[in-house]
């Protein structure tokens, strides 16, 4: 069974939801439980989120 995945991303006051793939949704979670800023590599036409990095400072 393929479990589809999304996640919904602000800029600005704008908020996008797109699909994701399971190693993004985890990046994504332990992120937001330590409140680390990502930054997000969009797929082909920004239609999906490929990648998630926590920002260096």
């Amino acid at each position: 069974m393929t479990q589809q995945l999304e996640m919904t991303y602000g800029v600005g006051n704008a908020q996008n939801t797109l699909p994701t793939n399971y190693e993004v949704y985890r990046q994504v979670v332990k992120a937001y439980a330590q409140k680390t800023p990502l930054q997000l590599t969009l797929g082909i036409n920004d239609d999906s989120v490929e990648k998630a990095e926590p920002v260096s400072k």
